[in-house]
């Protein structure tokens, strides 16, 4: 009996079935475009909301905002009430940003309404080994993620504020600091692996309440010396930031490229991409947090050809650029760069790799990178 399709058919309808099952459904992403450079902002501003004029700033230079721990403090206590009120004001100026609710999955942060119903829930706190509670810096408590008590209230606390209509996602944070190997040694292996396997569980119950429309970004991708992370929360996950890029300890060219690579990787699989980079400088550098804002600025335009090239040699779609010193509005968050304005036009190839050089081509400008010699050059076309 004959088959109505050949061999070579099947095969055809089969891989369409396979990428159809696997793609990335992103009608619930930000919109993106390739005609400008995309852009990020991830900060918490320091003391007070968002002036008129920095909320018309961020809502008309980017569609993809995560709004941080602390927002608003001192005069919030509370980062939910702030980061709610700016989401509001974001929305009201554009309605087709995405305003991404801070949310870190592993430490016991102070500024958050939930924090005081955790202080009452003792049994939910991490233990070490010996019994004693895990303290990051002998102060700050760790979540147990292999407790399902835990994860049921931290869910909670997430869908109760996705609920808002003006916020869009949730910023699942540290999943490095869970993951890492040298917390064998500090709660056991037994426990080690539970909890492993609650940060996943953790993500897929949050998935569960706060539905299939809604962003789950986390941090994230890390490439340093001693170890590299990937997409490695690919399942119920939208978006994953390269945290330091060129930075602390992912300077090196091995580190730099594999974080390129990994950006590449996860874009291509439908990922949102957020590559934070620095100027070579960030706020924990006393000598550099002195200068004054001018010298600040100068020095970070010296540098952002280097980071821009090295995100445009491997960027997809959905992917963006953060590049600034800190997580506070004040450092660096504001500026505005000419390149961030010119026409860029869509990738016409894929990043070509000779050795530690990286080269690739837009409609309208052309990328060369040599991570070794941390040189760079973007030759825009008129």
């Amino acid at each position: 009996m004959k088959t109505p399709f050949s061999h070579t058919s099947l095969f055809l309808i089969c891989l369409f079935l396979v990428q159809t099952a696997f793609s990335q459904n992103d009608s619930y992403y930000p919109d993106f475009s390739w005609d400008k450079v995309p852009v990020a902002f991830h900060f918490g501003k320091k003391g007070d909301l968002l002036t008129k004029k920095e909320a018309k700033f961020i809502a008309s230079h980017s569609n993809f905002v995560v709004l941080e721990k602390a927002h608003g403090f001192p005069k919030y206590k509370y980062s939910e009430e702030s980061i709610a009120a700016d989401a509001k004001v974001l929305k009201k100026l554009n309605k087709d940003v995405k305003v991404v609710f801070y949310w870190n999955a592993f430490l016991d942060y102070s500024m958050y309404k939930a924090h005081d119903e955790y202080q009452t829930k003792k049994d939910l706190w991490l233990k070490t080994a010996t019994g004693e509670f895990d303290l990051k810096d002998n102060k700050m408590k760790r979540y147990d993620l292999s407790n399902p008590d835990f994860r049921n209230w931290w869910s909670d606390v997430a869908k109760e504020n996705l609920e808002n209509k003006n916020i869009d996602g949730v910023f699942f944070d540290a999943l490095n600091q869970v993951t890492s190997p040298g917390n064998k040694r500090l709660w056991g292996v037994e426990k080690y692996n539970a909890i492993q396997q609650g940060l996943k569980d953790l993500i897929k119950e949050t998935r569960s309440k706060i539905g299939d429309d809604k962003i789950i970004v986390y941090n994230g991708i890390r490439s340093t010396p001693l170890r590299n992370a990937g997409n490695d929360f690919p399942e119920n996950t939208d978006a994953i930031m390269i945290e330091h890029f060129g930075y602390f300890n992912s300077k090196t060219k091995e580190s730099m490229l594999k974080d390129i690579q990994e950006m590449e990787k996860a874009g291509k699989s439908g990922k949102i991409v957020v590559f934070k980079s620095w100027p070579e400088n960030a706020w924990l550098n006393k000598s550099f947090m002195a200068k004054s804002e001018k010298e600040k600025e100068k020095i970070s335009k010296e540098h952002l050809n280097f980071a821009l090239a090295s995100f445009l040699a491997g960027a997809q779609k959905h992917s963006y650029i953060i590049y600034n010193w800190g997580y506070r509005l004040s450092m660096g968050s504001l500026l505005w760069y000419p390149e961030f304005d010119k026409p860029l036009g869509k990738p016409l190839d894929d990043m070509q790799t000779n050795g530690w050089v990286l080269t690739r081509n837009y409609e309208h400008a052309s990328v060369w990178v040599d991570l070794e010699k941390k040189k760079s050059r973007i030759d825009w076309k008129k």
